[in-house]
This record gives C-alpha cells, sequence and structure tokens, in this order.
C-alpha cells in the first residue's frame, strides 16, 4: 500500500512538471500604466493622465514582457503579482512598435525575488495545435483558458501600419487585455495582441517572433526587424502579366514603390517581378510554401526569417527580362516616411505665429478623430495617407499643414482654416518643418501662406503681428 501511494505521489508530481503553469506561481503578471499623451491638435501640451493595464510574461529574474501599445506614453509602470495588493515599479528597456512588443526591468534587487519563477520559450509554435492562455482576472485571481491555434498568417498589427506573423487563436476565455500569455505545455508559445468576443478568437505573436526580440533588447544595441523598403501587389490580371514578360506557368508579385533610401542599395525597382525571394518561389497572390506553416506571404521571408544588414538572393523580371539581383535589408525608419505613423505618440516639431499652427501631417494626427477618421478629415489627406504614406518622391519630403487657427484679430477671416496643405511660406517653397523654420527666422515671422486648396495667399499684418 505505501509502494501504490509512493507511485500515486509520483505520478501527481509528474504531471504538474508536464503541466507547470497550471501552478500556483503561473510567470503572468499583470501590468498598469499610467500614461499621458501628446495632444496632436494641440502639440504643446499634454492631455489629461490615464491608465491602461494588460498582462506580461517573466522571462528571467528581472524582465518581464508584455505589449508595446501597453506601454505607449508611460510616465509609470506597476508590476502587480498575482493574489497579491502590492505593486513593483518597472522601467522601460525597449519598445518597438514594428513589432508590438516591450521588454520591462525591475531595478529592485528585493521586488525581483517576489516574482514568478520566469518561463522558457517553446522553440516552435504547433500548427493547429492546443494551447492554454493564462492571465489573471479582477480578483487577483490566476485565470486560465484552452485555446486552439486555427493558423499562421501575416497580417497587420492592431494600431499600427506594421505587419507580422500571427496566429489565430480560438478560445473559451474572454481574453481581458493585451498581453495575456499563449503557453504550449510548460513553455511560451506567444502573447496575446488582440481578441474579439463575437468570435472569440485573437490574435497572437509566436515566440519565434518573441525570442529575437527580447535577445536584440538586452544587447544594449537594438537593431529591430528587417525590412527591404518596398510595396507590391499581386499579380493576376494575364494582360499585365504578358506585359511585363511574365509566362503563363510563372508566379510572381510586381514591385509598385520602393523607399528613397532603399532605392540606391537594395536593387529593386517599380514594376520588377519578384519571382523567388531568399530561394523561395513566390506566387502570383504574393505567397510562399513555408516549411513550417503552409502558405504564407512572402514579407515573412524579410521581417520573420532575416535581420538588417542581411543581403538576399531574389529573382525577378525587369524590362522583361528574368535576372538575378542582391537586396539589402534595412530596419524601417518612419522618419523617411512622407507621412510618418508616429504611434508612440512623439510629440513633432511645430510653430504657431499670428495664429496659426503650423505642423507636419502623421498617422496619429488622422487617427485622433476617431474610428470613423476617413469620413472626417479631409479626403485628400486621406487619400494621401492610405496611397503614399512610406513613399516621398524626395528624401526629406513632408506634408505641411496649416493645422488649425487660434482666433484671433489678426487672423479674422481664417479661422476656419483646418487641415490644409502649405505650399509656400513666405513665397518660398517648403517639404518639411525645417524648411519652415529656416524660412521664419529669416524673415523673422510668418507673412503670408500659399494654401493648395486656395489660389490666393493669406497674409498676416506685420505692424500688428508682435
Amino acid at each position: 500500500m505505501r509502494h501504490r501511494s509512493a507511485g500515486c505521489l509520483l505520478l501527481i508530481l509528474l504531471a504538474l512538471l508536464t503541466l507547470g503553469v497550471r501552478a500556483d506561481n503561473a510567470p503572468v503578471v499583470l501590468v498598469t500604466t499610467t500614461y499621458q499623451e501628446y495632444d496632436p491638435f494641440l502639440p504643446w501640451q499634454k492631455r489629461s493622465p490615464s491608465s491602461r493595464s494588460g498582462f506580461g510574461v517573466v522571462v528571467d529574474d528581472a524582465h518581464i514582457l508584455t505589449t508595446a501599445g501597453l506601454v505607449r506614453n508611460h510616465t509609470l509602470i506597476e508590476i502587480h503579482l498575482a493574489r497579491s495588493g502590492e505593486s513593483i515599479t518597472a522601467t522601460l528597456v525597449k519598445a518597438d512598435p514594428q513589432a508590438n512588443l516591450a521588454l520591462l526591468h525591475i531595478p529592485n534587487d528585493a521586488q525581483r525575488k517576489q516574482l514568478p519563477p520566469p518561463t522558457s520559450l517553446a522553440d516552435k509554435v504547433p500548427l493547429r495545435g492546443a494551447v492554454e492562455i493564462v492571465q489573471i482576472d479582477e480578483t487577483s485571481e490566476i485565470q486560465r483558458g484552452d485555446g486552439h491555434i486555427l493558423k499562421m498568417l501575416v497580417d497587420r498589427l492592431p494600431n499600427a501600419p506594421y505587419s507580422a506573423l500571427q496566429g489565430d487563436v480560438l478560445t473559451d476565455l474572454n481574453v481581458d487585455g493585451q498581453g495575456a500569455a499563449v503557453f504550449q505545455g510548460s513553455k511560451l508559445a506567444g502573447l496575446m495582441i488582440s481578441y474579439s468576443r463575437a468570435s472569440r478568437t485573437g490574435r497572437m505573436l509566436p515566440t519565434m517572433f518573441i525570442s529575437r526580440f527580447i535577445r536584440d533588447a538586452m544587447d544594449g544595441s537594438y537593431d529591430g526587424f528587417a525590412s527591404a523598403g518596398f510595396s507590391w501587389k499581386p499579380l493576376v490580371d494575364p494582360t499585365k502579366r504578358a506585359f511585363l514578360g511574365m509566362t503563363a506557368s510563372q508566379g510572381g508579385v510586381q514591385v509598385l514603390n520602393c523607399l528613397p533610401e532603399a532605392s540606391a542599395n537594395n536593387g529593386l525597382k517599380p514594376n520588377d517581378v519578384i519571382l523567388t525571394w531568399d530561394g523561395s518561389d513566390v506566387d502570383k497572390l504574393g505567397y510562399y510554401s513555408d516549411a513550417e506553416f503552409g502558405r504564407l506571404l512572402f514579407p515573412h521571408l524579410i521581417k520573420g526569417l532575416r535581420a538588417p544588414g542581411d543581403t538576399v538572393p531574389v529573382t525577378i523580371i525587369r524590362d522583361r527580362k528574368q535576372q538575378d539581383i542582391e537586396v539589402l535589408l534595412t530596419c524601417r525608419n518612419e522618419a523617411n516616411d512622407l507621412i510618418p505613423e508616429d504611434a508612440e505618440g512623439t510629440p513633432g516639431a511645430y510653430l504657431v505665429d499670428g495664429g496659426l499652427l503650423v505642423q507636419e501631417l502623421t498617422g496619429r494626427l488622422l487617427k485622433a478623430y476617431g474610428g470613423q477618421w476617413q469620413t472626417r478629415v479631409d479626403p485628400r489627406l486621406a487619400h494621401l495617407y492610405l496611397t503614399r504614406q512610406f513613399t516621398p518622391e524626395h528624401v526629406g519630403d513632408r506634408i505641411v499643414l496649416l493645422s488649425s487657427v487660434l482666433p484671433d484679430p489678426i487672423n479674422i477671416g481664417y479661422q476656419h482654416f483646418r487641415n490644409q496643405i502649405i505650399q509656400k511660406v513666405n513665397g518660398q517653397p517648403v517639404r518639411n518643418m525645417n524648411e519652415v523654420f529656416r524660412i521664419v527666422n529669416a524673415d523673422g515671422s510668418i507673412r503670408s501662406l500659399s494654401l493648395r486648396a486656395i489660389g490666393v495667399d493669406i497674409v498676416l499684418d506685420q505692424d500688428t503681428l508682435a
């Protein structure tokens, strides 16, 4: 009888070790962020403080992984443990909106000892595999739910114009915030970044993405994720395919635009047809056959499998002739975009003179008009953002706006102008805010603005401007 009891106890211990995350000390914490965002309409001031909460995963004895969206514009980051009312102050090591990941650090040695044991990362994420989602509920209790990975796909991240490999996860758990942990057995398989209660599905960033981010963030010199600096579209129209020199049996996609800084060093040009990328055939819809996940869009070969500075072989058709080229990968730098997204909400350069507020257009400024922003802003600005956001004609080009007018007797008649594109300041063409500052510093003030929407300049009375 004694031997049977010992055997049962051993089986229970083995089961607990196998489950791992079902122990009371699951490596999941609640992350609460106090944040204060800059007002895109009044860029000299911040909006009222607010807070948001989500989850994080302990990855070693001093670091916690969470999402970049959770810590954006933070003024204070606090960590709360399950079944504990105590809070632990954390600092930000690195947040990358292009991956929607952030790494936090616990600077206090005594507080580090309160953290649950860290998790280990799964080597691979099972396609159509069973997983467990773990979070902390409103009573500070660990909450778990079964899940199933339906598919892996390359898609846009929430609230940012960047794509990445993600998993569609079906679960019976109401995921209550970004950063909930997804476990495969005792190992971390991913991090939840969105969830829909209507469909009971959410999106998960897999560990192959997460592990690269953690290594890069911890080495003291963050390189980021790779980009090839071009946009593309599928090639299914037989007439266009024939015009570009393709045979009926060939796959391939069409290069639409190349970023100016990429055009000089990566070898691609608009209207090139990409047939193979880094040794993988690309079909006419832009998919390739991934050994682990099946059909995926080929940008995963760039961002998911390569690093900035890598050079990859690419087979293209250019001017109706097939050729092999080498493409140098870089890290996406939105400072070179025609319309930067400004997902992090950093304050941009602006000028107020005579009540005229002049600043550059950003994606954040447009989306500050709410979920229906495309119908609430000037359609010309929405069109520029949706079609040319990443592709200025020349390096350094930006959209300079008369964002708004602060009413004053000096600008009577102008107070209705909102988000008007400025072509000239004091009679001189401008391409960005640096040129606006140069002109205004030389002339002493704004004297006139030429707006694209109207045929006459708006002028300030210099005698009363001071």
